[in-house]
């Protein structure tokens, strides 16, 4: 696509990766059943079973298959605080993977558009709600955050 801008002509094909998580399943739901899905739209929900996202291969693959034009990014190494706590260099590392991967696949493919979600852990424990990327560094994150992320 010429400068990153999608033509009218051009259907809008959005892939999201994480998309049988919590929050992707809350997307689907409401993209389907709520929203519904509009003329010139296709919506693809990506799950561990499509690709292995922290390998590079695999992503650029299925990214090549689908052709997205934009990208909603959920897809991580997640276990809960504790497996994370016994692991946090590994669930670091394969996040790491996870994201660049996506990020350049997404490149790649001339994606015009790429919407990646945060971990709760980056956010301050006191803070007002709700909160964006811009309260990120603005107090001490919750100690069991601390521990793990």
């Amino acid at each position: 696509m010429e400068d990153n801008i999608l033509d009218q002509s051009t259907p809008m094909r959005v892939l999201v990766t994480g998309g049988t998580g919590l929050v992707g399943r809350a997307i689907q739901h409401v993209v389907r059943e709520e929203r519904g899905i509009r003329e010139g739209e296709e919506w693809i929900f990506l799950s561990s079973t499509d690709a292995n996202l922290m390998d590079a291969g695999e992503t650029r693959e299925v990214f090549q298959k689908h052709q997205p034009t934009h990208v909603i990014h959920l897809a991580a190494m997640v276990g809960g605080l504790f497996k994370n706590m016994r692991a946090n260099l590994d669930f670091w590392r394969n996040n790491i993977y996870i994201n660049d991967n996506v990020l350049q696949a997404a490149h790649e493919v001339d994606a015009v558009q790429v919407v990646s979600c945060l971990s709760t852990c980056i956010f301050p424990d006191k803070t007002t709600y709700p909160i964006d990327e811009t309260m990120a560094d603005l107090g001490v994150q919750h100690t069991e955050c601390l521990q793990v992320c």
